[in-house]
Order: structure tokens, then C-alpha cells, then sequence
């Protein structure tokens, strides 16, 4: 019998995500866990009370989209407790490069049973059933909201028109998925203006116009695009994603090959694999970059600096490529 924290997300999936949260709940418990009920009255408040019981608990499942896991990755990074997701959001990107079960209940309960079952076998590796260990990236700087020390992140940290298409799609409610963040392109891309970036890549450093700046820990973002599609959660490096500064005309394409995961045979995408990015604005080269989003949640004003931290957070049931 293992101790869990559960929080669960009444407003995701469309408002499916209350019957999803009475489902799992009902059965985690049929299993012989315990359960202490965790969800407070929003995202800051449901974190908080995670990292106040955390160290009671043998595991912390949440229940909901991208937004949920980012909240549980900020409770169980760099610390013991590992992570289970039951993915019944709008957004599940997180889930799916983890092969874990998306919009079922049942499969996902069954997959974290199964996880901590196998836990006293040892530690997880990548392809077992148990607690698999997966490297994040740590998000630091003067402007990151909270929690802001660091804020750490599973996939992919934006700062670009993708940062900006992702804040204009956080608060659209309609469509779902990878529609939605195609229609925030287009919302977006009359007002677009080049960027200025100063970029430090691992010693490296450079400054130059752009329209895409992210950097990436693993492969996915914007309900299901391919913005990494070799990033791995397992090889203790990130990959920069940056575009060169673009016309609203020429974006349209740039995003149209993302969506089937080609943009990377554009000569203006560079890729770079580094452990630790810095990202400022340099003025002589473009506007100041958007807010930083991260797994579709905002982190706040440059300058940042990501870093990667190896098999930081520990994930039951996962399969990372």
C-alpha cells in the first residue's frame, strides 16, 4: 500500500476533467492506495500543498493536460518522489513523449500501480514498467514567476513568436490540440516583428534577429508538433531550436513544415545542442522577445538562462525515446 498525493484539474479536458479527477481517485483507491486529496484552489495553491506533504507521500499523480504535469514536475524534480500522470487534458504532449496512456483513466491508474509495484525492484530504466528517471531543465532569472527557483521544465522552454502564439493559445477555448495553436499563428502574425536575441550557447555566443527561439528537452509542444523531434529525455543535453528573423509571409510555411516535423531541413532553423542556453535581448538586432512560456505554461521575462539537470525527476511508467 504506497501513500499518494493526488491533484486533480476540474476545468481540463473542456470540463471533463472533474469526472476524470472522481475516476481516478476511486481507482487508485480500489487498489489499496492511500489517498490525500491535494487540490487547492489553483495552480500556485495545489503546488503549495504538494510541496508541504511531500515528503510524506511515496508518489504524487496528477490528473489533467501539460499544465497539470508541469505543475507536478515543479513538486518532484530534483527530489525522491516520483511523478504519476493520468493525462486527460486538452494539451497531453507531455504524456504522449512519455508513451503513457492519454484519455484513459483506467490504463493510466493501471500504469502507475504497476510503477510503484515494481519499485522495490530498484531503480527504473528507460523501457520497464517502474519509476523511470528523466532529465528537466532548470529555467533561472530575474523576471521568472513563481515558483521561480528555478522553475523547471519537462519538454520545451519558448521565447519567441512560439512563446507568443503559446500565450495567445492558453486562453483561447476553442479549438482543441494542435488546431488551436494553428489558429493563434495566425492571430499572431499580423503584428509580428523580427526579434533581437543574444544568445549563449555553451561557451558559444552570438546575437541575431529571429522569429522561433526555444529550447527543447524533449520533443513536442503546441497540442502535438514536432518542434525537437531528436530531443531526448535521457542524454543529459538540450537542443536550441532558433529561426532567423522572418516575414509574416515566410512564417507561414516555417510553421506549415513544423507541423510534419521538416522545418529542420529549412536553412534558416539552426539547431544546437548545448547543456546550458542564455537567452537576452539585444536591441540592435530586434524587438525584445515575448514572455517565456514552458510545456505551455508562462515563466516570465529574459533574460533566462536554461540548464540541463540529468535524471532530475523520476516518472512512473514511462517509456522516453
Amino acid at each position: 500500500m504506497s501513500s499518494l498525493g493526488v491533484i486533480t484539474n476540474p476545468t481540463s479536458g473542456s470540463g471533463r476533467g472533474a469526472k476524470a479527477g472522481v475516476e481516478t481517485l476511486a481507482a487508485l483507491a480500489a487498489r489499496g492506495h492511500r489517498l490525500h486529496d491535494l487540490t487547492s484552489g489553483s495552480w500556485a495553491a495545489s503546488l503549495d500543498s504538494a510541496l508541504r506533504h511531500r515528503d510524506s507521500l511515496d508518489a504524487l499523480v496528477v490528473v489533467g493536460g501539460d499544465g497539470m504535469v508541469h505543475l507536478g514536475v515543479q513538486a518532484c524534480a530534483e527530489h525522491e518522489l516520483p511523478l504519476g500522470i493520468v493525462a486527460v487534458g486538452s494539451g497531453n504532449d507531455l504524456a504522449a513523449a512519455l508513451s503513457l496512456p492519454v484519455h484513459d483513466v483506467a490504463a493510466s491508474v493501471a500504469a502507475i500501480d504497476d510503477a510503484l509495484r515494481s519499485a522495490t525492484s530498484g531503480e527504473g530504466r528507460p523501457g520497464d514498467h517502474g519509476p523511470v528517471p528523466l532529465d528537466v531543465a532548470a529555467v533561472t532569472g530575474p523576471a521568472i514567476e513563481h515558483p521561480s527557483t528555478p522553475r523547471y521544465v519537462l519538454a520545451i522552454a519558448s521565447a519567441g513568436i512560439d512563446a507568443a502564439v503559446a500565450a495567445r493559445a492558453r486562453v483561447m477555448t476553442w479549438p482543441r490540440g494542435s488546431l488551436k495553436y494553428r489558429v493563434a499563428v495566425l492571430q499572431e502574425l499580423p503584428r509580428f516583428r523580427p526579434y533581437g536575441v543574444r544568445i549563449e550557447a555553451d561557451g558559444e555566443s552570438w546575437s541575431q534577429s529571429c522569429t522561433l527561439v526555444a529550447v527543447a528537452n524533449g520533443p513536442l509542444f503546441g497540442g502535438g508538433l514536432p518542434l525537437s523531434p531528436h530531443s531526448s529525455f535521457v542524454d543529459g543535453e538540450l537542443e536550441l531550436v532558433v529561426a532567423e528573423g522572418l516575414t509574416p509571409r515566410q512564417i507561414l510555411p516555417l510553421f506549415a513544415a513544423l507541423g510534419k516535423g521538416t522545418h529542420l531541413d529549412d536553412p534558416r532553423v539552426r539547431i544546437v545542442r548545448a547543456k546550458r542556453v542564455s537567452l537576452s535581448h539585444d536591441p540592435d538586432a530586434g524587438l525584445p522577445l515575448p514572455p517565456a512560456f514552458a510545456d505551455g505554461e508562462l515563466v516570465g521575462g529574459g533574460p533566462l538562462t536554461v540548464e540541463v539537470v540529468p535524471r532530475a525527476l523520476r516518472v512512473l511508467g514511462a517509456t522516453p525515446r
